[in-house]
């Protein structure tokens, strides 16, 4: 066992202690969907092959990268030497630690999921669009349809998600047939308020039309408020696709699990995916309205867990209901995503259960 103690700042306990949830949760994500990339990172920084890793906290408020091989045990440690003032910084150190990983190794290391996804968004294009229709289809969720050229958009018909980027004054014309993700990036950088951007997830796509599904709710950001209000005419830009469905090539037994904010991408890959024989799909919404139909296959067995007075993201109603049902047979895998929090604690119920890392990946679409 070999654990590499990152030694903190006294800036990193105060980020510990005002942000402990959102490192918490940085490092179960990191733990659960990126361990590939942490066991690049260790080995970059032992100079060993080791099996596994993954981040921990100690109980002196250091955060280390624990690494098994052969039981044999080493202590290292390094020195942030960072002015870390909060969680993102973290985050952005880690990322850092990747890439130096692989300039070390070079191609002696498989290429990791973040890496992929990092080289899929360099490839990612701007989409110039319009609002040509909006419908309310269940008491939280609103329809909408975007008009424009999709050709060059290459989607893989599972969870494709693209950010959408909307004007905060639809009475100023900033968005343009040239507008970028580039643009986006420096008037967030300069702090020019004049655009907002989020991903959504597609639900049905043709070349010249996407449709998008957007959850209403009382704490919507600027993009939620404008999803609200928007109308036909209304200009967007879209930009991607980005996924992060990918299972392995053949298996029994699908199990999606989500909250409304899910839903698209449950319902896509649910209809299209084609390699699994039995899918079986737990869905968290407020009420009735939103138990939406199905396209295509009859082999899905859909259960609707109704959030009635629950806060969204807070009730325990999801988590109960997997834990009620004995759904864990044969050969599975497990694809979840919503609430970030909600998310974390079902990771941690499966992996009680014994669920392996490459049997699942539950990921949080938003934080409370």
């Amino acid at each position: 066992m070999i654990t590499i103690i990152i030694y903190d700042s006294i800036n990193f306990v105060k980020i510990l202690m005002k942000d402990s949830k959102e490192i918490t949760l940085f490092i179960d994500t990191y733990n659960s969907n990126h361990s590939d990339a942490i066991l690049m990172v260790a080995n970059y920084l032992v100079g060993n092959q080791n099996n596994s890793a993954e981040i921990t906290i100690s109980k002196k408020k250091q955060i280390s990268i624990k690494t098994t091989n052969n039981d044999t045990e080493e202590h290292i440690a390094l020195d942030f030497n960072l002015n870390l003032k909060t969680a993102d910084d973290l985050k952005t150190f880690f990322i850092g630690l990747i890439y130096q990983a692989r300039e070390t190794l070079g191609s002696n290391f498989p290429k990791t999921n973040i890496e992929r996804d990092i080289e899929k968004s360099l490839q990612s294009i701007s989409f110039y669009s319009e609002v040509s229709d909006t419908k309310i289809i269940s008491k939280n969720i609103k329809e909408i349809s975007f008009k424009g050229d999709f050709r060059k958009l290459k989607i893989q018909n599972s969870d494709d998600f693209l950010f959408v980027i909307v004007p905060l004054d639809k009475k100023k014309n900033i968005l343009d047939r040239d507008y970028s993700m580039e643009n986006y990036r420096k008037q967030i950088s300069e702090d020019t308020k004049v655009t907002a951007g989020a991903y959504y997830t597609i639900r049905n796509f043709c070349e010249d039309e996407i449709k998008m599904w957007f959850v209403l709710h009382s704490h919507s950001g600027n993009l939620g408020n404008w999803a609200e209000k928007a109308k036909a005419g209304d200009q967007a830009i879209l930009w991607g696709p980005r996924s992060m469905f990918s299972p392995p090539k053949k298996f029994d037994h699908l199990i999606l699990i989500a909250d409304e904010t899910g839903l698209p991408a449950m319902k896509v890959i649910s209809e299209n995916n084609e390699n699994f024989s039995k899918c079986t799909t737990f869905y968290e919404v407020i009420d009735k309205s939103c138990q939406l139909p199905n396209k295509g296959k009859n082999n899905v067995s859909e259960n609707w867990i109704y959030r009635e007075d629950d806060k969204p993201g807070e009730g325990a109603k999801l988590l109960n209901s997997l834990k009620a049902y004995e759904i864990l047979e044969g050969d599975f895998y497990i694809f979840g995503a919503g609430e970030a929090r909600q998310m974390m604690k079902i990771r941690k119920f499966f992996k009680e259960k014994g669920v392996q890392k490459e049997q699942m990946h539950i990921t949080g679409y938003w934080k409370k």
